[in-house]
């Protein structure tokens, strides 16, 4: 401060002071640092010093962590999070995840590139570049290494890289990525929230962002009264823990197709525009619904659900689960018309049935699984 203030004096003029033709003395260069003073770092500067903190073994834990949590801050902004490309900092980010640190700072490398990748399609495609998923997917497999920390922010990372993504949803289902597989298992883990952050996640990779061609037509009948089969199928289903259908574009036109003149900006969601089927990540869903027994482990998690809890000690079912689970089926079933086997369907009916009696009738049901008189119709008339 006081080497302001001198340079402050020495380059001021007094208000009493006579006007001079003579030229004014030339001003000393001013410090960068006392310009940082004044202003503050830029952002890059500040994004470049906390991924060099965070991986240098020469630091406390403490010193890698804070530095990676201020810069989970900065790139909450999406300029900040596109500028982690132009300043090569996605490898020394993903390198943490594969290095020999502690779990609490590969927690909080997974929190900084899941806030990164999270609704924005330019850093998605800049990250999948270093091929994450199988480290990604490596996490979800409980042991010492990988903690219910880990795990939980593992998905938090995934759900930010595969949502309205279908390039990398197609390489999740690749064969020998065994991802589908993961997020399987990952519906019996022993904590019940990381099973609430993944059978969302299902859900949102399961809502279409455009209609869905009815391809197993089947009456659908609400209350005594058949419903119109010409009528347009719901497209109701929401997964309620955050947006999962929008998806934010620059605009609302449609994509300039190789013929048109109109420009493509470069900007974040520029993908969308050069390819409107980026965000249509409900075919890989629905086919590994039907192919890797997707639909059969959530059918089973919420018909038998195993127990959860450090030592297994609860053994009822969760309800925010449930809802989630519920939801997921309508969307599969409904939305997407997804297929399901006479042994699927009787135990969903006599699941259903029961929980119908025990709720006290189809309208208290509905409402303990947050749908709609509507929806819960529709679901059951699939059965």
């Amino acid at each position: 401060m006081e080497s302001l203030l001198r340079w402050s004096i020495q380059n001021s003029t007094s208000l009493d002071s006579a006007p001079s033709d003579r030229p004014p003395a030339r001003r000393e260069d001013l410090n960068p640092e006392i310009i940082d003073m004044i202003l503050g770092k830029p952002d890059s500067e500040l994004m470049k010093e906390d991924v060099a903190v965070a991986i240098d073994s020469s630091k406390s834990e403490d010193e890698r962590i804070a530095a990676l949590d201020h810069l989970e801050m900065l790139i909450e902004q999406i300029d900040n999070a596109n500028n982690l490309e132009k300043l090569k900092l996605w490898d020394p980010l993903h390198s943490l995840l594969t290095s020999q640190v502690s779990t609490e700072i590969k927690v909080q490398a997974l929190w900084v590139i899941g806030t990164a990748v999270q609704n924005n399609p330019a850093a998605q495609d800049a990250y999948l570049a270093f091929n994450p998923l199988p480290t990604l997917l490596s996490f979800l497999t409980p042991s010492p290494e990988s903690t219910t920390q880990t795990r939980s922010k593992a998905i938090y990372t995934l759900s930010g890289l595969l949502k309205h993504n279908a390039p990398a949803v197609k390489i999740l289902s690749s064969p020998g990525t065994n991802g589908w597989q993961k997020l399987k298992d990952a519906l019996q883990d022993p904590n019940i929230a990381v099973r609430r952050k993944t059978i969302f996640l299902l859900g949102a990779l399961l809502i279409p962002t455009s209609p869905v061609p009815q391809t197993h037509q089947q009456p659908l009948l609400l209350g005594n009264a058949p419903a119109n089969p010409n009528a347009t199928p719901s497209t109701s289903a929401t997964v309620h823990e955050g947006p999962a259908v929008s998806v934010h574009t620059p605009d609302t036109r449609p994509a300039p197709s190789e013929s048109s003149n109109e420009p493509i900006h470069d900007n974040s969601h520029a993908a969308y525009l050069r390819d409107a089927s980026r965000s249509q990540t409900y075919t890989f869903a629905l086919e590994a619904f039907e192919k890797n027994g997707m639909l059969d482990a959530v059918i089973s998690s919420i018909v038998s659900p195993v127990a959860y809890g450090v030592d297994g000690e609860n053994a009822e079912a969760d309800h925010d689960y449930e809802e989630k689970a519920l939801r997921v089926l309508h969307t599969y079933s409904v939305t997407c018309h997804g297929p399901l086997s006479t042994s699927q369907k009787e135990t969903l009916k006599h699941w259903t049935d029961t929980q119908k009696t025990g709720s006290g009738g189809a309208q208290q049901l509905a409402e303990r699984w947050n749908l709609t008189g509507t929806e819960l119709a529709e679901f059951t008339a699939k059965l």
